[in-house]
């Protein structure tokens, strides 16, 4: 059953010049050193809506992990949210570098969110994980290469990977979910046309895989561990530190969250939603694999 936003609790965070909306879930039974969970929001998303419409407060609930999902800055980061004329989003690499908010420093902000939640909630330092949607997927990317040091994994969403090659700091064990019918990240690349009207032209994915495997340390080409209707997943060799990185083509699927509630968004912008997947399951299987 879906619960409702009273299972989360909200609360205020002042970093870099701004103060910032995080909301949490902090399951009835939690013991103290539980796991961290980060989810990070698309573009014109929010934190509460993720935890509550993407399946993470069951998943907290059943595992026993904390689950924080923050409220990205909009696009004129002074004035109030909109979810097309004034989205939430992230500094993931994709902005405009002459707008206002390419300018606020997203990555020291989710460092000083992740440091307050671990005293906070009484998290484990060591088993912090994050995860996004599409340029919340993008922000995963640019943080884990900034920060590797305060994260056990990561898995971003149906997003692009911004960041360059130059090697991680220590390796991060890494799953990438893609959908092969996302019109948003096309996977052989070309124009995109974005939620809000304008058009971008992106590269192909295997672009955003070759640069974070580069950045990994991994030389070798990666093997096929599963091919079915659903999914092709391909596990590359261990990079720096045994850090493993696995890629997960979700077939048919397009740009909404896999297993969440519909967006509301039509399917000729985001693409199908097949509903055979429940990301957020597998998301955290994938990082209880990594619990120290």
């Amino acid at each position: 059953m879906q619960k409702d936003s009273s299972a989360i609790l909200t609360y205020r965070l002042s970093s870099v010049g701004f103060d910032w909306t995080i909301h949490a879930h902090v399951p009835a039974n939690v013991r103290r050193g539980a796991p961290l969970v980060v989810v990070l929001h698309g573009a014109m998303g929010s934190g509460d809506g993720y935890l509550t419409k993407n399946r993470w407060i069951e998943e907290s609930d059943a595992n026993g992990f904390v689950a924080i999902a923050p409220d990205g800055l909009p696009a004129r980061p002074r004035l109030r949210p909109q979810a097309k004329l004034n989205p939430r989003l992230w500094n993931s690499g994709e902005l405009n570098v002459s707008s206002p908010r390419s300018r606020v420093d997203d990555v020291e902000f989710l460092k000083e969110m992740i440091e307050d939640a671990v005293t906070r909630f009484g998290a484990d330092p060591k088993r912090v994980f994050m995860t996004g949607h599409s340029n919340g997927a993008g922000m995963t990317f640019v943080f884990a290469h900034g920060h590797p040091e305060m994260l056990a994994a990561i898995a971003p969403a149906l997003g692009q990977n911004l960041t360059s090659v130059a090697p991680l700091k220590n390796g991060v064990p890494t799953l990438y979910l893609l959908g092969t019918a996302d019109p948003l990240n096309p996977i052989e690349g070309g124009t995109r046309h974005l939620l809000w009207g304008n058009a971008q032209q992106v590269p192909p994915i295997q672009q955003s895989i070759d640069d974070w495997k580069q950045a990994l340390g991994i030389n070798d080409h990666p093997t096929v561990v599963r091919d079915d209707e659903s999914v092709k997943a391909m596990l590359y060799p261990p990079g720096m530190n045994h850090a493993t990185f696995e890629v997960r083509f979700l077939k048919g699927q397009g740009h909404g969250w896999p297993g969440g509630q519909a967006s509301g968004l039509p399917e000729s912008l985001i693409g199908p939603s097949l509903g055979k997947i429940d990301a957020t399951h597998e998301i955290w299987t994938y990082f209880a694999r990594f619990m120290k």
